[in-house]
């Protein structure tokens, strides 16, 4: 009876060590897996401040464009030619 008992733990103590093998090696790519879904998060989010640091950029160019343009025709006292758009004298008939 001692050999049997002695051979069923044996299995046992064997079956349970490839139990942990298998376990290590899950948590090890849950771990690489999870660092690997960071990286990407932290790649997207430097994306986003890239491109929100260029649009903020182009905003203020276009910003400031508008007011030079407004100051030059300030100091000329005169108004656009493009001021009204599609309401232009020429297409008024009376």
């Amino acid at each position: 009876m001692s050999a049997v008992g002695l051979w069923e733990d044996n299995k046992k103590t064997y079956v349970e060590a490839q139990l942990r093998k298998i376990e290590e090696k899950f948590e090890r790519k849950k771990a690489e897996y999870a660092e690997k879904v960071k990286n990407k998060v932290a790649e997207i989010h430097k994306a986003g401040e890239e491109k929100r640091a260029l649009v903020e950029a182009r905003q203020r160019e276009d910003s400031l464009k508008v007011e030079e343009t407004a100051s030059k025709f300030r100091e000329s006292g005169s108004t656009p030619s493009r001021l009204f758009g599609c309401f232009t004298c020429s297409n008024i008939v009376l």
